[in-house]
């Protein structure tokens, strides 16, 4: 039976017909994407040939005319710094002078530089054009002195400041006599002979830092008005042992709850209050103590001739910070 629902032959001639448009359709499709890479790729050939030739002409354009143009020569130098050095040893650790093309100068190498003095905590460079360089330097503060163990039979010292770093006492024949007399007269740390120093470099131990720490602390409070600290003694584990200009010892412990020794400085400033209005000096203080510290009065005989003078001026430091 003839069905009319029953299959047409195929014409592979069309077959072959739509696979072929297909296949060209795919070719040109992959000519336009090799042809989209090839200009891509050359754009980026010539962006870096665009690039290099600028950079070469302009360095060579910067060593050929921009570091000979007389009006960009360094005529106007200067040093500012919150301490003590002079400003002709500063420009020469930064390695500057006169008659340098001043957009010539790596401001970073300068600054590298004066960071390697060790008396320079950090420093600044500044470039105004066209013919200005200015510096501007601060110091390194001495808190404390220490004796090295490894010269105990010279009088000799080593400074250390607030975070310590450990330095040289200043040259006296380069030095004002204020400032080497100012240092000269810092606190003794004592009891830290176990403890290796090296110029130039910091201390890590904690007994030291937080004698330092201590020490940075008392200059700001209003107990550095009222008497001076001779020296720390930093052997015991966890406290500090102040002896002060007055013949007091006063305890510190060096606790987590007061790591600036807010709390400790005031109380012994109410202490010293108290002791003065019945005429009595501190001789021992224990604020290690959280609760009714531990307080012997000096006895009248061992206490200075000068002790009950009134409370003298805050004590200026031998760097000027600002």
């Amino acid at each position: 039976m003839f069905s009319f629902f029953k299959s047409r032959p195929k014409n592979r001639r069309q077959d072959r017909g739509f696979q072929l448009d297909v296949k060209i359709r795919a070719d040109v499709a992959d000519r336009k994407r090799r042809r989209a890479g090839i200009r891509f790729l050359g754009g980026i050939v010539g962006l870096v040939v665009l690039a290099g030739g600028l950079s070469a002409g302009f360095l060579v354009a910067r060593n050929q005319w921009l570091y000979h143009i007389d009006a960009l020569a360094l005529r106007r130098l200067s040093a500012t710094t919150d301490g003590v050095l002079s400003e002709r040893e500063l420009l020469l650790q930064a390695g500057l002078r006169t008659g340098l093309n001043t957009f010539a100068i790596d401001l970073s190498n300068v600054g590298e530089r004066l960071a390697r003095h060790p008396r320079i905590a950090s420093a600044e460079v500044h470039r105004d054009l066209p013919d200005t360089v200015r510096l501007v330097v601060r110091e390194r503060f001495p808190v404390a002195r220490v004796k090295p163990t490894s010269q105990p039979a010279l009088e000799f010292y080593y400074l250390l400041d607030e975070t310590g770093h450990v330095l040289l006492p200043l040259p006296r024949d380069k030095t004002p006599a204020d400032v080497t007399e100012s240092e000269a007269s810092l606190p003794l740390l004592i009891g830290a002979q176990s403890v290796p120093f090296a110029v130039n470099s910091a201390v890590t131990d904690p007994q030291i830092l937080g004698a330092l720490r201590c020490l940075a602390a008392f200059e700001n409070s209003v107990m550095a008005g009222l008497t001076d600290v001779v020296s720390v003694d930093v052997g015991r584990a966890g406290e500090l042992e102040v002896l002060t200009s007055l013949g007091g010892r006063v305890t510190f412990a060096l606790r987590d709850a007061d790591p600036t020794f807010e709390q400790q400085l005031q109380a012994w400033t109410a202490v010293h209050q108290e002791s003065a209005s019945h005429g009595r000096l501190i001789g021992t203080l224990d604020l290690s103590v959280t609760n009714n510290a531990p307080l012997r009065w000096l006895d009248s005989a061992a206490a200075p001739t000068d002790a009950l003078r009134p409370a003298k001026p805050k004590r200026k430091p031998a760097r000027r910070h600002v």
